[in-house]
């Protein structure tokens, strides 16, 4: 009886055009086979597929083949042909072994599992496979990792308002729209993903899949919107101007694995961290499985141990204690925290009245706070630092002139000048920038308190849990309740 061999070629998708190619493995092994005396009994081809996972159609076919007998024998073009690893490699000629069936392999003479040269050829051939395979991927990733850090587009899901052209990201103003429309409404409307998501479908806006046609990677995808692909939209970096590569190789958003380069901005800064705080908001006070909404959620804090005010609602007292009291938060009995309670009638009966005399009057609680201008000294300041660091490179470079005519000692003198007025310029800038800034966030709290009376003035005699709990996480910044019972309330304006 002829000896029965089955034939089994692969070629991985980047493979495609080299030597390595399905048509030129076929013609090679076949004229071997002919050569020996083997019988193919079967061709096996895996094209397209990774010798780096076990997981491949006609490799499968060929174990479930080799248990029925079919053939004695696995031919090969060569070892990274059956696997890319030394421990697939050894686990797949074991798995064929168990079954009375051999490997050998066409450009490896030396490899025969029939033989116990073969075996020890073979483990130092799969160790080199496994290595070139490896040296292969480095160079790849190092590659990919530099055309990005140059500013190139090195492939892969665009983000939705994004396409890419030449190598480059660039802004696809149709979808961009449609982006900022959904952090408009989030950052400065407060809806939350799910309403997000609920008004998209509705306007029968395409989402990029739908539009296209096509799934992810193969699979399909919903033609519809969904709170937790906004929620994805919202977070990504993209659309303030930073793109983010690798972050799928990381535990973290901050990894060192992750590259961040600037790229085309969809949505100014400001619009986009007001969109985070309402995704803030929204996360400290999602109902979730709750069965009560308490309007102070996660808002009072203890003065004493640092922990959280939870609500209570029982039969005999309503009101927040602080967490720190519970068996649960974990402390020791003697431990436990002892600040007092608050009753919900009095801190919520107080809290709701200031938040509706800031509603239904924004502009007189505005006029009675004090306006901080932006100083006109900040350019001013900023351009004297510029010069003060020219003078003294150019001091420096004077100084270093063989022909220059500083001495040393006047040159650390002026240069100590120069040192002292460049570090009181650098102070100056910090102190009026916090000013700046504190400006600058003191008129968007300002429209947002405009925003916020606009939309709910009329609603606030009948608001119900849900909306007060949504306008004290708007309005409040934190409570804190003292030792004696006191209570310090931080108004965000």
């Amino acid at each position: 009886m002829n000896h029965r061999i089955a034939v089994y070629r692969r070629v991985s998708t980047e493979e495609q055009t080299t030597n390595h190619s399905l048509e030129s493995q076929a013609s090679i092994l076949r004229a071997f086979a002919d050569q020996q005396g083997y019988t193919v009994a079967r061709d096996y081809v895996d094209g397209g597929w990774s010798g780096s996972s076990r997981e491949r159609p006609a490799l499968e076919q060929l174990l479930a083949d080799a248990k029925e007998g079919l053939f004695e024998t696995v031919l090969i073009y060569r070892l990274d042909r059956l696997a890319r690893s030394t421990y697939l490699a050894y686990s797949l000629i074991q798995e064929l072994a168990d079954l009375g069936v051999g490997v050998r392999s066409y450009s490896e003479p030396q490899i025969d599992s029939s033989t116990p040269m073969g075996k020890v050829s073979l483990g130092v051939t799969a160790i080199f496979a496994e290595l070139e395979r490896d040296t292969f991927m480095q160079r790849s990733r190092d590659g990919t990792r530099k055309a990005v850090k140059e500013g190139r587009y090195v492939g892969g899901i665009t983000a939705y308002g994004y396409q890419a052209e030449d190598k480059q990201l660039v802004v696809y103003e149709p979808e961009a729209e449609i982006v900022r429309m959904i952090f408009s409404w989030v950052g400065e409307q407060g809806w939350s993903t799910t309403k997000v998501a609920q008004e998209l479908t509705r306007l029968n806006i395409p989402t990029k899949y739908r539009r296209d046609g096509r799934g992810i990677r193969g699979k399909d995808t919903a033609t519809y919107w969904r709170a937790g692909g906004v929620l994805r939209l919202l977070k990504n970096t993209t659309y303030r101007g930073e793109y983010r590569y690798g972050k799928r190789n990381t535990k973290g958003p901050n990894g060192k694995d992750v590259i961040s380069v600037p790229c085309p901005a969809i949505v100014t800064p400001e619009l986009w961290d007001a969109a985070q705080a309402t995704l803030q908001r929204n996360a400290l006070t999602a109902t979730r499985n709750a069965k009560h909404t308490y309007m102070l959620k996660s808002l009072i804090k203890c003065g004493g141990c640092g922990c959280t005010y939870i609500g209570t609602r029982g039969k005999k007292w309503q009101g927040y204690a602080c967490s720190g009291r519970s068996e649960r938060s974990g402390k020791e009995q003697a431990a436990r925290c002892r600040n007092p309670g608050l009753a919900m009638r009095d801190i919520e009966g107080e809290i709701w009245q200031h938040i509706c005399e800031l509603l239904s009057a924004p502009e007189r609680h505005l006029e009675q706070r004090p306006l901080t201008l932006i100083p006109a000294e900040l350019p001013l300041a900023r351009t004297a630092l510029a010069e003060s660091r020219e003078s003294r490179k150019r001091l420096t470079d004077l100084y270093l002139d063989p022909n220059g005519p500083l001495s040393k000692a006047e040159y650390l003198e002026r240069l100590a000048g120069l040192d002292t007025q460049i570090a009181e310029l650098e102070s100056r800038i910090s102190q009026l920038s916090d000013t700046a800034a504190q400006e600058q966030a003191y008129q968007q709290q300002a429209e947002e308190l405009r925003a916020l009376a606009q939309r709910y003035q009329g609603e606030l005699d009948t608001a119900d849990d849900g909306l007060r709990q949504t306008l004290a996480h708007h309005l409040v910044q934190r409570i804190t309740v003292g030792a004696d019972g006191g209570v310090d309330v931080e108004w965000v304006i």
